[in-house]
């Protein structure tokens, strides 16, 4: 069934059956055949599905349609009530959910139900009270996949441990699913943040090598960048090799992409050699005076200028070919200058005769500011990830 391609999906959606709910037979627009449906949908948009990932928003909304013109009868069909449970984290309106319980059409007492609800609506204490005595394992996958991952998160504050166990749970109940995909997704930060890199390692090659044209895997690479120099074996020189087979996983372009968000993530968190290591690989996997060429070159001579070489590293700077730079590089290089004279002329070695002025057209305090924006925008990007850790 989850080979279904997308193409039948969506003309699914678009059929009769939809346009003229009327004339479907009511065994069609079972709850749990309707979400089954979405479910199929889903898979595709782990498997790169532009139109997938489209067609979500109209399929939830009409399914939300047809859960509100089912009569009470069905919903007394416990595989019904779930669906609802699947809806709702599937990315349903909890005000369908919360019609159907005011009508009392689905059971107020089902604490898979109400703690879904909760759980939607930001009640996380709430939500943790009704679902936690939910063993997965034991429900039916579809929604104990689901269950899994709301556990996981409601968890991990407290018990990184148990939390990961939740995650695994989900990945064994639904392989191949968008529930997977996000499991597995989820679950390499998890492990970063605990500095599990045995775990981390593994989880990474295992989400690059079996989703690697998700929707998602964009996304996926960023908060791996910021991974990388946020977790505490990223401050290990000694990881670097191996993280680099990690990113062997990859395609060229999407490794190339990878090491310019690690090393200008780096720069601006101050780790050198990190920021270093990755540029020198952005640029082995970029073509001579390219746009990528030079960023590379732009984040090893910034993060040179805090080491003993920055008179290289100012040298370095000045040479790089300013209209290939986005605006926010362009920003980074004026504020790298500004600081590599500043260390210069602060240096007791240095040539005060010749102190180095700032080149034409950077306004030294304008290049500061920008140095301090990235840094704030790092440290809003920080607090998303933690949040989407969670």
């Amino acid at each position: 069934m989850r080979s279904f391609s997308c193409a039948l999906i969506l003309t699914t959606i678009a059929g009769t059956a939809w346009a003229q709910p009327e004339a479907a037979p009511q065994s069609s627009r079972e709850p749990y055949r309707l979400v089954r449906t979405l479910q199929l949908l889903q898979d595709q948009v782990a498997q790169g599905s532009i139109e997938a990932h489209g067609a979500q928003v109209t399929m939830l909304a009409r399914i939300g349609d047809e859960f509100l013109a089912v009569d009470q009868e069905p919903w007394q069909d416990r595989r019904n009530a779930q669906a609802a449970v699947i809806f709702l984290l599937s990315g349903g309106h909890p005000q369908v959910v919360r019609t159907l319980l005011d009508r009392k059409y689905i059971d107020a007492g089902d604490k898979l139900i109400v703690g879904a609800l909760a759980y939607i609506e930001g009640r996380e204490r709430e939500a943790a009270e009704f679902l936690r005595d939910f063993d997965p394992r034991t429900l039916p996958a579809t929604l104990g996949g689901q269950i899994a991952i709301v556990q996981s998160a409601l968890a991990v504050r407290q018990d990184v441990k148990a939390a990961l166990a939740r995650l695994d749970d989900a990945r064994l109940l639904m392989p191949g699913t968008l529930v997977e995909e996000a499991a597995l997704r989820r679950e390499v930060f998890v492990a970063g943040q605990s500095d599990d890199f045995e775990k981390f390692e593994a989880l990474a090659i295992g989400y690059m090598r079996r989703f690697p044209n998700s929707i998602y895997a964009g996304n996926f690479r960023q908060r791996l960048a910021l991974a990388l120099t946020r977790f505490g074996f990223a401050q290990d020189d000694r990881y670097f090799p191996r993280l680099s087979a990690m990113l062997d996983h990859l395609d060229a372009d999407s490794r190339r992409t990878l090491y310019l968000l690690i090393a200008r993530t780096a720069v601006l968190r101050g780790k050198p050699t990190m920021a270093q290591l990755a540029a020198d690989q952005a640029a082995a996997l970029a073509s001579p005076r390219s746009r990528e060429h030079e960023r590379a070159r732009l984040y090893r001579a910034a993060a040179r200028v805090v080491t003993e070489r920055f008179e290289a590293s100012l040298s370095d700077l000045r040479e790089i070919d300013r209209n290939l730079l986005s605006p926010r590089d362009v920003e980074l290089l004026d504020a790298a200058v500004v600081l590599a004279g500043h260390l210069r002329k602060s240096t007791p070695h240095a040539n005060e005769a010749n102190p180095p002025p700032a080149p034409p057209g950077i306004d030294v305090r304008s290049a500061t500011e920008a140095l301090e924006r990235a840094r704030t925008k790092l440290g809003e990007l920080d607090a998303l990830f933690e949040k989407q850790v969670q």
